[in-house]
């Protein structure tokens, strides 16, 4: 077991966290560069068990790996090679680019494999961001008797109202820790391996008028750190867990939206009218092109579509 502690910069950390807290951070540093650690025993245990090998060069909807069924009701991703992501609560194109998830993977057998949720934090509010997360994955049946597949929850998260300090617990709750990540500044060739999990998310592209719809998607991938952090080809070992791609969303004259130049939901303005979506009767217009009676009168005071 590697043991490397760096005293100054421990020390360090400690400092900038304030001498008020409960707990002293320990030494992220060593934590990481030790190959016996907890992360990376989890991943050397699970494997890509609930999930597989990202692709970093793939495009995210031409390597989707599930499928929602429609936009309206984003609460269960079917996987192609069976299997289900389900998210508890259902996701929120209105809320796009999430900032938070929960959910659980669910086998061809409807079974369990695991679970995870995922949180961007204030310290990390980017469109991938990095903590907090938790990853959960079952026990499983081993085609090697001696090496079972034991799962278990791996989870870091920010420490209260700290910036920058994470508490770390290990599958079995046996090992936790308390770490200050500026501590991470003294040992800038660790940076790569420290727990990340990334999360990313696409509502779709409309059409316009020079190019067409793109389906969204949602992703999440988890990095584990190689056996040899200290190698010189070490990179991390990055399971992607699920791709799903969300149907794209409907043109403008049918998307449910009063928008552009519409003069009602989906109907009437240059856009609409000209492809056949003319507004009834009743319903705002400005010209008479605007309405399928051809007729755009002040009706109770506004213009509306009349016979």
């Amino acid at each position: 077991m590697i043991r490397k502690v760096l005293l100054g910069s421990y020390f360090a950390a400690w400092l900038v966290a304030g001498c008020g807290d409960a707990s002293l951070p320990e030494d992220m540093c060593s934590w990481i560069a030790d190959d016996n650690n907890c992360l990376q025993r989890f991943a050397t245990d699970i494997g890509e068990r609930c999930g597989g090998p990202f692709d970093a060069t793939s495009d995210a909807v031409g390597s989707a790996t599930g499928n929602f069924a429609t936009r309206d009701k984003l609460d269960i991703c079917a996987k192609t090679a069976g299997g289900q992501v389900v998210f508890d609560p259902p996701l929120d194109l209105a809320m796009f680019p999430l900032m938070s998830a929960s959910f659980k993977l669910l086998d061809e057998q409807a079974l369990s494999c695991g679970s995870a949720s995922f949180t961007r934090t204030a310290s990390s509010a980017t469109v991938t961001g990095t903590f907090s997360y938790s990853m959960t994955i079952e026990p499983a049946e081993s085609s090697d008797p001696a090496d079972p597949i034991t799962g278990g929850t791996f989870s870091i998260a920010v420490a209260g109202d700290a910036k920058n300090t994470y508490d770390v617990v290990c599958p079995g709750e046996v090992e936790k820790y308390h770490f200050n990540t500026l501590i991470l500044d003294k040992c800038p060739s660790l940076l790569p391996f420290q727990p990340k999990a990334i999360l990313e998310t696409s509502p779709g592209i409309p059409e316009t008028s020079s190019s067409p719809a793109k389906a969204g998607y949602v992703r999440f991938r988890v990095e584990y750190p190689p056996q040899d952090v200290e190698a010189t080809t070490a990179s991390p070992k990055v399971v992607e867990y699920f791709n799903c791609a969300i149907p794209a969303p409907p043109p403008p004259c049918e998307d449910g939206l009063k928008n552009g130049s519409e003069t009602a939901i989906d109907c009437g303005g240059s856009s609409c009218a000209a492809k056949g979506f003319r507004c009834g009767t009743g319903q705002a217009c400005v010209s008479p092109g605007d309405c399928a009676s051809g007729k755009c009168n002040v009706l109770n005071g506004k213009k509306q579509c009349v016979e």
